[in-house]
This record gives structure tokens, sequence and C-alpha cells, in this order.
């Protein structure tokens, strides 16, 4: 296997033979039901990486880039908007508004998201 990345109980395994790929998704299916589980039929996929894996909410690239995915960044958009209208009303507080934002630029940093956090949290 040329790479893999796993976080929990997702993961993702790269490879150039798709035939290869199959056998080792196999492998894995096997594995999994002599655990006495299975794998989500939605959640199993073989695609080529050239247009980017999704994966916890980022988009992976075989090429090491990883980026937020969009609807992550539209969720977060919308309630940033929602919490600061409630906050500028004086109905929320400005410490939930914090905190939220503190949390959203804690998981999107693991990607190369630095211009995408301050044009986020500055058109509002």
């Amino acid at each position: 296997c040329k790479g893999y990345v796993r976080y929990m109980d997702d993961f993702l395994l790269f490879g150039d033979d798709r035939g290869q790929l199959r056998e080792w998704g196999r492998a894995v299916r096997e594995k999994v039901e002599s655990l006495r589980l299975e794998i989500h039929p939605d959640k199993y996929r073989l695609l080529g990486s050239d247009c980017g894996v999704d994966f916890c909410g980022f988009v992976v690239f075989a090429d090491g880039r990883i980026r937020v995915r969009r609807q992550t960044v539209r969720r977060f958009h919308r309630r940033y908007r929602a919490k600061l209208a409630a906050v500028n009303a004086r109905v929320g507080d400005m410490q939930s508004l914090s905190q939220s934002v503190a949390a959203w630029c804690g998981h999107v940093q693991h990607a190369q998201s630095w211009r995408l956090r301050w044009a986020v949290l500055t058109m509002v």
C-alpha cells in the first residue's frame, strides 16, 4: 500500500493498482466481519484521488494537501453569523461565540486554512 490515513474508525488506502486496492478492500471487509462488525455500504468507495478524498470534514489529496470541505465552511459560517447577531442583539453571550470560533479554528487548522479562517471570520 502506497499510503494510508486512519482516524478512529475511518481510514483511506492509497495505491496505483485498482485491482490491488479491491483485494485489500476485500481483506479489510473480511477482517471487520470477523470482528462481528460491518462496513456501511454507502461509506465504502473506490475512487481516484486526483480530485481529493472526503475524510473527516476535510478533502485529502494524494500530494499531501488538506483542504476544509466546503459544506463544513458553509455550516460554520451560517452558525457564526447567527451567534454574532445574537451577541449584537444582546440575546446571546460572547463566551459561547468565542468557544465556537476557537473549536472551529482548532479543527480547520489541520488543513492549509490560514486565509480561509481569516476570510470567514472577517466577512460577516
